[in-house]
């Protein structure tokens, strides 16, 4: 007896996943987190480098004064007897103070960054934080040099053989800081927005055609 092979069916549409914009929410979201929490970000950066530079500076300073001790050079004495003079001893506990405040700046700008993206509904918020942490740092190493570019132009349009020298140089440095926020603002902006579209969820459209076969 012959079989008859099953009657064929037509390929059936198969759901195609689809990544749709960012919703006008998320979008508010992305923005208030990268620019606010990338600029706390960076002043917490800020305090502990600080730190870190002087604490480094002084480690510096004392192999200077270790090397000028076991010199017989008349003029290395004379290092030694200066830098003997600086105490840095009061300023060390206000330097870890400050590096730890740095420190928990920073954990604050992580958190707020996070909770701002989860109340605003955007999708995966912690990795969108990190992963938009990483990429405006990246970010900031190239903006980074326009405001020294400004700050190099004012300071080289100060007359400082002038009386308006120190009211010159407070203006260059305000603007220069205030340019360096608005950059920050702006790289945080950007980055967490496009971390966060490219962690946007997909949805799916059951009417798109697709390929397949019904068994």
């Amino acid at each position: 007896m012959t079989v008859s092979p099953p009657p064929a069916y037509p390929a059936q549409p198969v759901p195609r996943a689809v990544r749709p914009p960012l919703t006008p929410r998320a979008k508010r979201g992305a923005a208030i987190a990268g620019a606010v929490g990338f600029v706390v970000l960076s002043i917490g950066y800020a305090l502990v480098a600080l730190c870190l530079g002087i604490a480094l500076l002084a480690v510096f300073i004392g192999l200077i004064v270790r090397a000028a001790r076991s010199s017989t050079a008349e003029w290395y004495s004379g290092i030694v007897r200066v830098l003997d003079g600086l105490d840095l001893r009061p300023f060390i506990v206000p330097l870890v103070l400050v590096g730890i405040l740095g420190l928990v700046v920073m954990a604050v700008a992580i958190v707020l960054s996070g909770r701002v993206l989860a109340a605003h509904q955007v999708r995966r918020p912690w990795a969108v934080t990190w992963a938009g942490v990483g990429v405006g740092i990246v970010a900031s190493w190239v903006v980074s040099g326009i405001g020294g570019i400004v700050t190099r132009v004012g300071l080289g349009g100060v007359d400082w053989n002038s009386s308006a020298a120190g009211p010159s140089l407070v203006t260059v440095l305000v603007v220069s800081g205030i340019l360096s926020v608005a950059l920050n603002a702006v790289v945080g902006w950007l980055s967490w927005w496009w971390m966060a579209y490219a962690m946007r969820p997909a949805a799916a459209i059951p009417g798109a055609v697709g390929t397949g076969s019904h068994a």
